[in-house]
């Protein structure tokens, strides 16, 4: 495989070519020339891993970049690299978090979660992929479960959206959840996005 100079490719050119007929030179280029694979594992090898779930997260994470660029989740708040290596750090706090659900992460990793910039980033893309994904359940839906999400009270809910009463809403609501529900079932790549990144 072929490829320019590492200097020569630019985020913007990352971009251009996963989202064209250079996707595979690109994630090569990425995963192997500029040593993202490698920061992953050492990321994961420095937190509680080893070599192999430090490949395995490394791998999960290149799946996971290359579809939210193909998809258009990343919105460029961080540089590719930055936004690489939230997403590797996300999936592995969660791992950790599955292997161990009943210790508390170290005080050291609280502190990596809450205060980084990265963790901050893969927040703000969760909640782009929430109103996107409720989007695809209809606009009422979509914002019947966002004011319940925010703790509206159903006869709020009946006023803002226009139904007759707290009862309506409720009924409203269940109805969403259920559509919601079936909407991740039935698409577990957006399941997957919510539920475990």
């Amino acid at each position: 495989m072929v490829l320019p100079s590492t200097n020569q490719w630019t985020d913007e050119e990352i971009l251009r070519q996963i989202c064209s007929e250079g996707r595979e030179k690109a994630l090569y280029l990425v995963f192997e020339k500029l040593a993202w694979r490698q920061a992953v594992i050492a990321f994961v090898v420095q937190h509680g891993g080893n070599e192999h779930d430090g490949e395995d997260a490394a791998q999960e994470t290149l799946v996971n970049f290359d579809r939210n660029i193909r998809l258009g989740a990343f919105k460029g708040d961080s540089a590719l690299k930055t936004y690489f290596m939230a997403i590797a750090k996300f999936h592995w706090y969660n791992k950790l978090r599955s292997r161990r659900p009943l210790e508390e992460l170290k005080p050291q990793h609280r502190m990596a979660v809450s205060e980084s910039v990265e963790d901050h980033a893969i927040a703000e893309e969760k909640k782009r992929y929430l109103d996107e994904a409720l989007g695809r359940i209809g606009a009422r839906c979509k914002e019947i479960l966002r004011l319940a999400g925010l703790d509206y009270s159903m006869d709020e809910i009946a006023q803002k959206v226009g139904l007759s009463s707290a009862a309506m809403a409720k009924k409203e609501a269940y109805r969403c959840r259920l559509r919601f529900r079936d909407f991740l079932e039935a698409n577990p790549g957006w399941k997957e996005l919510l539920v475990n990144e």
